[in-house]
């Protein structure tokens, strides 16, 4: 693979995982003080991220459909043929 596209992938890669972990630090910090509006932007920024790295580790390929299951719910991503 090109060096330049593997360089970038692990830096996207690791930045989601460093966002993950300051996630968690937070609701550590804070799970018996978050406003029911941070605890919903909590939960849509980590499903957010946890999807980002489930696609980077994923093959997408024309005509495969994945079906991400989380514990607060699920969404289908399904690439189309190019034509």
């Amino acid at each position: 693979m090109n060096n330049d596209i593997e360089t970038i992938y692990e830096a996207i890669y690791n930045q989601i995982l460093h966002y993950q972990n300051q996630l968690e630090a937070i609701l550590c910090q804070n799970s018996d003080t978050l406003q029911e509006e941070e605890q919903e932007q909590f939960n849509r920024m980590s499903i957010a991220l946890q999807a980002s790295k489930d696609i980077l580790e994923n093959m997408l390929t024309p005509g495969k459909k994945l079906n991400f299951i989380y514990e607060k719910g699920m969404f289908s991503l399904e690439m189309f043929d190019e034509k």
